[in-house]
């Protein structure tokens, strides 16, 4: 949350923007249940004010839910709204056919159909919103006939609620871009004795607790923001006392504490959590003080290890120090320091990369070990909308971009370049691509001449347009694939084709990629019947490398407009050491 009172926080905002005039908003969310949702507003925007957003919230009237669906404008007015998320439960909408679940299988059969007459007007949405859809999952009925500390519950009210809450969640599963909001889970995490408020619910039609609308305003808030905002990247692990219990050096691979008892088991079920970050795309580095070989015989021979030394993208093992460590996982993995993530037992250590690295989210091993497996847990510095292919294989392309690293450090660059036998395929993104390319759309920061962020809906409208492309890069060479690492979306003006947005993934740059995507461009572009293209380079904090990238491809500025111009004749051709090819789409 933003502060220690997320209120006082939203009222702030409010009042500054009534001193602001027109404010102009980077987030627009609206927020509509069976339930009144007002009082979640201000801890959504607070934790959205706390991930720098300016946002503006709408709450949708009282249970209108499939007045929404059917025309959410009329509704909820007409804002351009990033965000629509729907919160409902199953009580509240269908109360009648939940008491008679209880005693009727036929009741149950009846309050299907229902759900699934909602779940259709859900689908309805989708199709006529273009933003990010979110609705929740069924939290457990709260009602008489439902309470979980009543003998049989669990095969009276338990069945029927099991029933209804996997078929929603089914139904909803196969609509595209739609998201589920845990609701249910997030209710069993808090304790449905802390979460619900019978009274206010009775008094307000408001079922929760001051504290749990807290906890939906902060993970609805996280969805959002995973949207635009990229995760944390790596996760650089200190050893001793922080993937197994011990000093290597000192105690021994026999003498380490790392097993299925406790104190062992915390260390063990700690790497087990990694490695599911390892499966999202988060790559693990190991920064530590030791000797080299004592550390490599525990990832190598201790039977108990989760991790093994292929989990590992970077090892940094000497005795220089953290913050040195640190500076080189940066470096190898070609990140930047602000999505790293530290983690030690030593305080010390801590402080020191704390105070000299700030970009760097350090975190300290808990006294508690029974704390250490979710210590990691629970927290947004991982979020993500939505996992790609790339994303699981990042470790693998890194260790990749090792052997290139190896091979490069003893050839001159001519010779490397020419070795590499790069493939470039430049296609038109079918739908297989478009939660990759909106991805790199949204967290593409250095390399991107206009960084314009756009929804997956907001993609595939340009993808089917006839008068624009969407266009991926994918990368390979003899060391592996790339994958897809470049995006251009192209709009047609008469006889001008606009380069709307261009990136590329920092990792393959300075091998000729730039110059073949851009010839690449020039190609789709007379596709189109243009004779020319343009482009802007819109200034941001980190993307100053590209300042100079139109003029470098002979690019002419326009003073008037500020675009950069280049006919078709004269755009770059793909460099000769470089195969590659261009696919459109049919039609």
């Amino acid at each position: 949350m933003a502060g220690p009172d997320p209120k006082a926080a939203w009222r702030q905002y409010q009042a500054g923007l009534k001193t602001q005039g027109a404010a102009s908003f980077d987030v627009k969310v609206a927020v509509a249940g069976s339930i009144t949702v007002e009082p979640l507003e201000p801890y959504l925007g607070a934790y959205l004010l706390s991930r720098k957003f300016k946002p503006h919230i709408t709450c949708g009237p009282f249970s209108q839910l499939r007045q929404i669906c059917d025309d959410y404008k009329s509704v909820l007015g007409a804002g351009d709204f990033n965000a629509i998320a729907l919160l409902w439960r199953v009580e509240d909408m269908f109360p009648d056919l939940m008491a008679r679940s209880l005693d009727s299988p036929a009741a149950i059969a009846d309050l299907l159909r229902e759900v699934k007459i909602f779940a259709d007007a859900v689908a309805n949405l989708r199709k006529k919103f273009h933003g990010t859809l979110i609705v929740s999952t069924l939290p457990y009925p709260s009602m008489p006939g439902f309470e979980l500390t009543e003998m049989g519950q669990a095969s009276a009210g338990g069945l029927a609620f099991q029933a209804v809450s996997q078929f929603w969640t089914q139904e909803i599963a196969k609509l595209e871009r739609v998201r589920l909001f845990d609701l249910h889970g997030l209710m069993l995490s808090a304790g449905l004795k802390h979460a619900n408020d019978a009274r206010k619910w009775q008094l307000y039609r408001q079922p929760y607790t001051e504290p749990f609308w807290g906890d939906i305003g902060r993970m609805l808030g996280r969805m959002i923001a995973a949207e635009k905002i990229s995760p944390k990247k790596c996760v650089v692990l200190d050893l001793d006392n922080t993937l197994w219990g011990g000093i290597i050096g000192e105690d021994g691979l026999g003498g380490i504490q790392l097993g299925d008892e406790f104190p062992g088991k915390a260390y063990r079920d700690f790497q087990r959590y990694l490695m599911h970050l390892k499966s999202k795309g988060v790559m693990l580095a190991v920064a530590s003080k030791n000797n080299p070989d004592d550390a490599y015989e525990v990832f190598d021979k201790h039977d108990a290890m989760i991790l093994s030394r292929k989990d590992i993208a970077d090892f940094e093992i000497h005795w220089e120090s953290k913050v040195e460590s640190i500076k080189r996982v940066a470096a190898k993995l070609n990140i930047g320091l602000d999505a790293l993530v530290f983690v030690d037992d030593n305080p010390k250590e801590i402080g020191e990369v704390s105070e000299r690295l700030p970009g760097v989210t350090c975190v300290t091993v808990p006294e508690e070990l029974a704390e250490l497996p979710g210590l990691l847990a629970g927290t947004d510095l991982f979020d993500v909308a939505e996992v790609t292919d790339e994303d699981r294989r990042r470790t693998e392309m890194l260790q990749a971009d090792g052997i290139r690293q190896q091979a490069q450090e003893i050839m001159s660059e001519e010779d490397f370049r020419k070795s590499l036998n790069l493939k470039i395929d430049v296609f038109a993104a079918q739908k297989q691509h478009l939660a990759r390319v909106t991805q790199l759309i949204n967290k593409t920061n250095q390399f991107n001449l206009t960084t314009v962020r756009r929804t997956q809906d907001e993609v595939e409208m340009l993808a089917e347009a006839q008068d624009a492309l969407v266009l991926g890069m994918d990368i390979k060479d003899k060391y592996g694939d790339y994958g897809l690492v470049g995006v251009s979306i192209l709009k047609k003006q008469n006889k001008i084709c606009v380069i709307d947005t261009l990136l590329m993934s920092c990792r393959v740059l300075g091998r000729g990629a730039e110059a073949t995507f851009i010839a690449k461009l020039a190609e789709a572009a007379k596709s189109l019947g243009c004779e020319e293209m343009r482009g802007k380079y819109i200034p941001t904090q980190k993307n100053a490398m590209v300042k100079d990238l139109y003029q470098r491809f002979g690019f002419r500025h326009d003073t008037a407009t500020g675009e950069w111009a280049v006919t078709l004749a004269e755009a770059p051709k793909t460099p000769e050491h470089i195969e590659a090819a261009l696919r459109l789409k049919v039609g």
